[in-house]
């Protein structure tokens, strides 16, 4: 509990030496929990064995202190905006080598809780997991999956019951998110001690002052995580220009019906370079499901794509070159998020860009975001006061020391982890593509500066249940 505070607070270093003492926990207790004191070397090797197994489980989320790892760890932004860039190569095969490790690492399950109790070496656990026959092993990991469908259970009727009380007693909101939060953490610590008291039946039960220091932990932790909020109210960025079905992503037509209905605080829409080096604003690569043309839209210059028919949900529109959407957004008064598709020769073409619209962009309050990292540091160094983000598919590590002045993070990877770090650092963290109510309220709750959707007209300013939301991020933040 203390290493995710840290993890929440302060991160770096400080939360990654917790980790490490945390990852010394486990033998510890099975030390303690045996009948004799283990050498040294039977110390190490119990802590190597833990760790090589957590690293494998590592993808599966660690019940949330993945994210707290995530955050401990800086890798350099352009490290990894090398493995984004190239993540449609690399991810397939390395999830299924993963998957395939980990199924098969299965059968040293037993040989890992025959080491907990009695560790002998790397040779004895290897070979007693070689021998174990696979499926046997999995029919019982099979056979305790109702310990996590319970889990869901428990929590969706803790969730239920908040969302009713809040509804009718709004004030009791957080008194009944204390109550929830206290009885799911005794709940799964029952559950731990039960487990490990059917290993080591012999262990004596916690003594009823342990039970008084964990219950008041408890409380103490449920109430500092919903702590009741500022009132925060995330700005709403209508994604590709739209609201819903309401036109053709990233045209003019659009533009004008979304900012007439919705107000959204941004728009935020894609441009790309054509053969001829000017922009067009497109999201897809290619004419095809639009246009219904073959092609790469860099294959074509400027005089063709100007003014081609769009089709979208029913709806007509006209391909514009960003000078002409640019001047709509004027009249209109409309801030743009404008993003760079990684594209074609779009990394040396954004400094001219830049040098063309930089006093626009600044001038209208809007800013310019990408998937690629290049982009961005090509733009801040043409004009250091053009605002930048950085686009991620996936959160890796901490980068918060960057050239990007905010970040547009995948809203179904996001974690209260995530957000502070960037707001430590003074960075802005829009989240997308949200388009559920249920998401657009709780990434609100969760510090959200910004929500990049679909359906702009659907954001309420305020949730009405803050702390049902406070409790949803909480058990999310298990996976």
């Amino acid at each position: 509990m203390v290493v995710k505070v840290a993890g929440l607070t302060v991160a770096g270093p400080l939360s990654l030496l917790g980790l490490l003492l945390l990852s010394g926990w486990l033998p510890w207790l099975a030390e303690v929990s045996g009948a004799r004191y283990w050498r040294w070397r039977q110390r190490g090797l119990i802590w190597a064995l833990v760790n090589l197994t957590a690293l494998i489980w590592l993808p599966l989320g660690w019940c949330g202190y993945l994210a707290t790892l995530q955050v401990s760890l800086r890798l350099p932004a352009a490290f990894q905006n090398a493995l984004f860039m190239s993540r449609y190569q690399w991810l397939p095969v390395v999830s299924v080598l993963w998957l395939g490790l980990w199924g098969y690492s299965l059968k040293w399950l037993p040989a890992l809780w025959q080491q907990l109790h009695r560790p002998t070496s790397w040779r004895g656990y290897w070979r007693q997991g070689w021998q174990t026959a696979w499926w046997p092993v999995v029919r019982r990991f099979i056979r305790y999956s109702w310990v996590v469908v319970a889990a869901v259970i428990l929590a969706s009727g803790w969730l239920a019951v908040t969302w009713l009380v809040e509804s009718w007693w709004p004030a009791a909101g957080f008194g009944m998110l204390i109550i929830a939060m206290t009885g799911l953490q005794v709940a799964t610590w029952c559950a731990l001690s039960w487990c490990w008291h059917r290993g080591w039946p012999q262990l004596p039960r916690t003594s009823i002052w342990g039970r008084v220091v964990l219950l008041i932990a408890a409380i103490s932790f449920a109430g500092w995580w919903g702590r009741p909020g500022p009132g925060h109210v995330a700005a709403v960025i209508a994604h590709r220009g739209v609201n819903g079905n309401d036109g053709v992503q990233n045209t003019t037509s659009a533009l004008k019906q979304t900012v007439r209905t919705t107000a959204p605080a941004m728009v935020e829409m894609d441009i790309q370079p054509t053969a001829d080096n000017h922009w067009v604003v497109m999201h897809d690569p290619n004419l095809q499901a639009l246009a219904g043309r073959s092609g790469a839209v860099a294959d074509y210059r400027l005089n063709q794509l100007s003014g081609l028919s769009l089709r979208e949900n029913g709806r007509r529109g006209q391909l514009s070159p960003f000078s002409d959407y640019a001047t709509v957004a004027k009249r209109l008064r409309q801030p743009l998020l404008i993003e760079i598709k990684a594209v074609a020769n779009a990394e040396q073409l954004t400094g001219a860009f830049i040098a063309r619209y930089g006093h626009q962009i600044r001038q209208r309050g809007s800013a310019v975001h990408s998937l690629d990292y290049r982009i961005i540091m090509a733009a801040k160094r043409r004009d250091a006061r053009v605002r930048v983000g950085f686009v991620t598919p996936f959160y890796l590590t901490d980068f918060s020391h960057s050239v990007a002045d905010f970040y547009s993070l995948q809203g179904l990877t996001a974690s209260r982890e995530q957000v502070n770090a960037a707001h430590r650092a003074g960075k802005p963290v829009y989240f997308w593509t949200v388009d559920r109510l249920v998401d657009q309220q709780r990434l609100t709750v969760l510090g959200a500066d910004g929500l990049i959707t679909n359906r702009s007209g659907q954001v309420p300013a305020i949730s009405s249940h803050y702390y049902f939301y406070q409790l949803l991020n909480w058990c999310l933040a298990w996976l």
